[in-house]
């Protein structure tokens, strides 16, 4: 019996320590994916985000992974938007594959945005009655 639980605690042990889970940080979880057409007004360029480029090291798994990476690597950098411009998935020869991208992190100041100015509605002075 005492083999058996040696044994059980040795694999429990060995699994969490290969776990390579990758979560958003407390930076990375105020940084919101945008698409191109997306971008809100306020915003100015941080920086370039690359992942799976040298010299970064990450090697996400998947592409969700890989967004994950991107929007902590732009909380890091004070981004609050992150634009993902390419996503790759390479294989590294040994059949493992993971995802590479390159994006552009931005700090997006709502203050900042122009203000959308209101006209009041205009009456209609056409004189036309389209109640008949």
């Amino acid at each position: 019996m005492r083999i058996r639980s040696f044994v059980l605690v040795l694999a429990l042990v060995g699994a969490s320590a290969c776990s390579t889970a990758i979560a958003l940080t407390d930076r990375g979880t105020a940084v919101t994916e945008v698409g191109p057409t997306g971008m809100p007004d306020g915003c100015s360029l941080v920086g370039d985000v690359s992942i799976g480029i040298p010299p970064d090291a990450g090697r996400p798994g998947t592409e969700a992974e890989l967004v994950i990476l991107m929007r902590n690597k732009a909380g890091q950098m004070g981004g609050t938007h992150v634009l993902v411009e390419s996503r790759v998935r390479r294989d590294d020869g040994g059949g493992r594959e993971h995802w590479v991208g390159r994006g552009r992190a931005y700090r997006c100041d709502p203050s900042l945005a122009p203000r959308q100015v209101t006209e009041p509605p205009t009456a209609d002075t056409s004189g036309s009655d389209t109640s008949s």
